[in-house]
C-alpha cells in the first residue's frame, strides 16, 4: 500500500488535545464526503488568500494599535457590507472580517454543511502554512520596529509566498510533492481490484502502465495467459516503485515525515481513500464488466459523495 497508509506519529500533544483533534478531523472528513470534489476544490483554492487577508489585517491593527482609515477604506471596498465596531468595542476587526468571509464569501459552503471541512483542510495547505509563518514573523519583527509604511495586502501576500520550510525544502516544493504523490496513489486505487483476480489486464490498462511506469511491464508478463503469481509480481513492482521513488525524494530533503503528514491531511487523499474502498467492493461484485479508463475512474471519484457518521 502507499506510504501514506502508514501511521504518522503525533507528538507534543496531551491525550485530551489528541482526542479533540481526532474529533475535528472526523467531522471534517464527514463534511468533505458530502460534496463533489470539483465544488470543494473551488473553495479550497480560494481559501488561502482570504485566510491571508484576515492575518494581514490582524498584523496591521496589532502593530498600530488601531484601525487606520486607509485599512477601513480598503476592507469596505474588498468586503461589501463589512461593518466596523466603534473604538473601544471588544470585537476585533479581524474577527469581524473572519465572520464576513465565512458568511459571505463561503456562505454556500456553510449552507451546504461543509464549511468546517473547508476550514480544517484549508489551513493545512502549504500556501496557508507559509502565510501563517509569515504572519508570525511579521509579529516578531513589527513588535521590535513598526514599519515606516505598512505593506499593501498584495505586497504582503507576495512576500508571504517566499517563505520556506528550510534550506532543502520550500512550501511550494512540498505542495508539488504532495500532489504528485496523490496522483500516483489514485492510480494504485484504480488498479487494485484488477490484481485481486487472475484476469488479463485490459489493453488500455496496460497502455497506461507502460506510459506512466516504463519497465514495470516486461515482454514476458505482457503476454497471455497470466495468473495470480504474475499479477502479484506486477503489483509488487508498482507499489515498490512508488514507495522507493517518494521515499528517496523525501529523504533527500529530510522531509519524509512532512510528506506523509501533508498527504494524510490533503482532502483529495481522504476522498480517494473512501472511493478506493467503494470501488474495490463495487468491482469485486461485478468483475465481468468492462474496466474504466483511468480518466473515467478519476471523474467518477470526483463525483462520489457519501453520508458518513461521527463515531
Amino acid at each position: 500500500m502507499p506510504l501514506a497508509t502508514q501511521a504518522v506519529k503525533e507528538s507534543g500533544y496531551s491525550p485530551t488535545e489528541l482526542k479533540v483533534q481526532a474529533i475535528a478531523r472526523r467531522r471534517a472528513e464527514i463534511q468533505l464526503m458530502r460534496v463533489p470534489w470539483p465544488r470543494f476544490r473551488k473553495a479550497y483554492e480560494e481559501y488561502p488568500r482570504w485566510h491571508a487577508l484576515i492575518l494581514w489585517t490582524h498584523a496591521i491593527v496589532a502593530s498600530q494599535g488601531r484601525i487606520p482609515s486607509w485599512l477601513i477604506a480598503y476592507l469596505r471596498k474588498r468586503c461589501p457590507g463589512l461593518k466596523f465596531t466603534e473604538v473601544g468595542q471588544p470585537e476585533p476587526v479581524d474577527l469581524r472580517l473572519s465572520n464576513w468571509v465565512r458568511n459571505h464569501k463561503f456562505g454556500y459552503a456553510k449552507k451546504e454543511g461543509w464549511l468546517d471541512a473547508l476550514t480544517f483542510y484549508g489551513v493545512r495547505r502549504p500556501r496557508s502554512e507559509r502565510v501563517w509563518s509569515y504572519w508570525e514573523q511579521c509579529g516578531r519583527d513589527w513588535n521590535k520596529r513598526e514599519p515606516e509604511v505598512s505593506p499593501t495586502f498584495d505586497v504582503w501576500w507576495s512576500d508571504a509566498q517566499k517563505m520556506t520550510l528550510c534550506d532543502k525544502l520550500s512550501y511550494r516544493d512540498l505542495g508539488r510533492a504532495v500532489e504528485k504523490y496523490i496522483d500516483w496513489e489514485a492510480l494504485v486505487f484504480w488498479l487494485r481490484p484488477l490484481f485481486t483476480t487472475n484476469a488479463k489486464l485490459p489493453m488500455h490498462v496496460m497502455s497506461e502502465l507502460r506510459r506512466k511506469f516504463p519497465g514495470i511491464l516486461t515482454k514476458h508478463n505482457s503476454d497471455m495467459p497470466r495468473g495470480d503469481q504474475e499479477n502479484s509480481k506486477i503489483w509488487r513492482r508498482l507499489t515498490e516503485w512508488g514507495n522507493n521513488h517518494f521515499s528517496r525524494e523525501a529523504k533527500e530533503a529530510d522531509s519524509l515525515e512532512l510528506l506523509l503528514q501533508r498527504v494524510q491531511s490533503h482532502p483529495l487523499h481522504v476522498r480517494l481513500v473512501h472511493y478506493g474502498k467503494y470501488w474495490e467492493g463495487e468491482w469485486s461484485g461485478n468483475w465481468a464488466r468492462s474496466y474504466p479508463s483511468f480518466p473515467e475512474w478519476r471523474r467518477a471519484a470526483d463525483r462520489y459523495v457519501v453520508e458518513l457518521k461521527l463515531h
